[in-house]
């Protein structure tokens, strides 16, 4: 509990990623200087609403504009329930909501599009809401993605870790890795798919029936196919050197369905695996390692940090290349797999209150790109208030 005339702020960071398998939240009471983590929570995603999601996303899917209204009220509703309930729950009073809202679109260099209305949230939670954290970003001309970096350097920093040269990599739908090297400005990027080929690959050859490789046990009962990994790895965003960002639109399901075409589901799981765990190896070595840049450890988060079948393979990669670096989990951090980005967007609500901009130069920008978007609620005056006791 805070003590007695406390001028702490708590924010509720909520983060639904690529891979829509569900929330998860976490509460950090932020001090000057300081931060705590509060508690945490997961919620699952809705099966109507999850289906629909990924229907929008579908190549070639056509909607009209009243049912992408109806889309972002929904999830919206889907939200302000769940921040209503979590809020109601948590042990320490929440001041602020940092959505980052379900990612339908992103195109770097147009525009990246998160749903889920804030103005909902905050109206039926009473709490002041930060959300559109990527589109000031790509106003300014990055790439708007990854913007976690400065929080896992704050979390290396904290850790006396730092100066080793050190990532952090987050493997949610989208893989994307921080390299941390001091107090120097943190390279960062999506090295491509995460989970996203792999969860595809079983959905489909389940016929919707499973919907991830959970522990990665078909990969390892299952045997790559070496000219359908290089088909995969033939893609060009794997070409392109940082900074980078990328989503379902450029790894979409339809390709993927046609590389897999005959092959069981556990060579299917396998060879998806075996895929990713090589793109994220080659971008270690080709954009780190092939600099002479040191890599100490690599911290893992995301749903994939449970699969070691592909932490495993990508062991197995490094020392195919003759590179050794352990590997690791983000717990070492003091921030478990599952809470990492969560945890991050609530950071990043903080720093948007203070009108600081989220991403630097390996989003490709260099100049000041505004924050995420502040939606007031009933209690603005206080958060108000609060902040100021931060700057």
């Amino acid at each position: 509990m805070a003590p007695k005339n406390d001028r702490s702020l708590v924010i509720l960071g909520i983060m639904t990623g690529t891979s829509c398998d569900g929330l998860d939240a976490v509460a950090i009471r932020f001090g000057r200087g300081q931060f705590e983590v509060c508690q945490r929570w997961s919620r699952s995603y809705p099966a109507g609403l999850r289906s629909l999601v990924l229907a929008f996303q579908k190549p070639g899917a056509r909607h009209t504009s009243r049912q992408w209204l109806e889309l972002h009220r929904a999830l919206g509703s889907w939200y302000a329930r769940a921040a209503a309930s979590i809020a109601a729950s948590s042990r320490a009073r929440v001041d602020v909501i940092a959505n980052h809202g379900q990612t339908l679109a992103h195109f770097p260099g147009t525009g990246t599009l998160q749903m889920g209305d804030p103005a909902l949230i905050a109206e039926k939670t009473g709490l002041t809401v930060i959300s559109q954290f990527r589109t000031g970003d790509m106003a300014a001309g990055g790439q708007g993605a990854p913007l976690v970096p400065r929080f896992h350097q704050l979390l290396a920093q904290m850790s006396g870790i730092a100066e080793h040269g050190i990532a952090v990599h987050n493997l949610g739908g989208i893989s994307n890795l921080t390299y941390i090297l001091g107090s120097s400005e943190p390279l960062a990027w999506d090295t491509g798919p995460g989970n996203l080929w792999i969860d595809l690959a079983v959905s489909g050859a389940s016929n919707g029936k499973m919907k991830m490789d959970a522990g990665g046990r078909l990969a390892r009962l299952g045997t790559p196919r070496p000219a359908v990994v290089r088909r995969l790895l033939a893609h060009p965003y794997f070409k392109k050197r940082a900074p980078k960002s990328t989503g379902r639109d450029d790894f979409t399901e339809r390709d993927l369905v046609r590389a897999l075409r005959g092959l069981s589901i556990s060579d299917a799981a396998a060879t998806v695996t075996l895929a990713t765990a090589e793109s994220i190896v080659a971008d270690y070595c080709r954009q780190i390692l092939e600099r002479g840049l040191p890599l100490d450890s690599i911290y893992f988060c995301g749903g994939g940090a449970r699969n070691p079948t592909l932490l495993g393979w990508i062991n197995a990669g490094f020392i195919r290349r003759g590179w050794h670096v352990s590997i690791q989990q983000s717990e070492e951090l003091g921030v478990p797999a599952q809470d990492m980005e969560a945890a991050a967007f609530a950071f990043l609500g903080k720093e948007s209150l203070l009108g600081r901009p989220l991403g630097g130069r390996w989003t490709g920008v260099r100049r000041f790109g505004p924050p995420g978007q502040v939606t007031p609620g009933r209690n603005w005056m206080q958060v108000l208030q609060r902040v100021q006791s931060l700057a």
